[in-house]
């Protein structure tokens, strides 16, 4: 009985994602690689958790990331972000956008900001984040084993007393979280589907009403930019591609060069989204 579960809920899952014509596209694929037995689709470990001792590894599909909420069926999948393209984009949006210079240097800092990564995962984003001088870090996973593996590679993080940031993770439905007082950069590697998404931003929206220009959001992989494209109430700082370094690219089998990221700022309010 609970294989049969597991089955329709990942029926339940593609469907809501690809509709039933990819679906099935999909599920031929994977017999395909099941009988062929290709070494290519296997993930190696990556240099950052052999480095670090902790596990951010593996991809598993949204189908497979089932909690018993109702926004299951719009989980997209997990899979670690490619630290170089992380740094490179943090550093950029410091650079960039974070007002606050630091007193001895003159660099921007963004000691203001807390930093909040929705659908954390295993934690590989906060742990680099945490290297950077945030007011915050703060992790959102729905998925209780995700964000207990998150928890577990933090305290090997803290121990090793790398993070500069206080750092929580939260296990709680995205839609539901509040966000912190004063300045937010937002971090999304493309967690859910359009559904979920579109809540999020109601959030944004009721949260941020009084405090314009107080929140950043990096979106990697944004498949439902359209959604923040249509509303007036963000505005669209950068888009484009981050190189993989050659660390990252000798064992990354799920990232293309192709994939966009684009940073987005919260600037007012817009009902196109109730």
């Amino acid at each position: 009985m609970a294989n049969i579960r597991n089955a329709w809920s990942k029926l339940q899952w593609s469907l809501a994602h690809r509709g039933p014509a990819e679906t099935l596209q999909v599920a031929l694929g994977r017999l395909r690689r099941q009988t062929s037995n290709d070494p290519e689709t296997e993930i190696p470990t990556h240099p950052f958790d052999l480095r670090h001792g902790v596990e951010t590894g593996g991809l598993i599909g949204g189908g497979d990331l089932r909690s018993g909420h109702r926004h299951d069926v719009y989980n997209t999948a997990y899979y670690g972000m490619a630290p170089s393209r992380f740094h490179w984009i943090i550093n950029y949006w410091i650079s960039q956008q974070a007002p606050q210079p630091n007193p001895t240097t003159g660099q921007p800092q963004p000691t203001t900001y807390s930093f909040i990564d929705i659908g954390c995962g295993k934690g590989r984003a906060l742990m680099m984040a945490s290297e950077y001088s945030f007011r915050q870090v703060i992790g959102v996973e729905l998925h209780a084993s995700l964000a207990d593996t998150a928890e577990s590679n933090l305290a090997i993080w803290q121990a090793a007393g790398r993070p500069v940031s206080p750092v929580t993770i939260l296990c709680q439905d995205a839609t539901e979280f509040v966000f912190p007082d004063g300045p937010c950069l937002l971090y999304l590697f493309n967690p859910f589907a359009a559904p979920v998404m579109r809540r999020l931003i109601q959030q944004i929206e009721l949260q941020f009403a009084d405090r314009p220009g107080l929140l950043d959001l990096i979106y990697f992989n944004p498949e439902s930019e359209q959604l923040f494209q249509a509303h007036s109430g963000f505005t669209r700082l950068w888009t484009g591609t981050i190189a993989l370094s050659a660390e990252d690219a000798h064992v990354d089998r799920v990232a293309s060069p192709d994939d966009l990221c684009s940073v987005y700022r919260w600037t007012g309010s817009d009902n196109s989204t109730k």
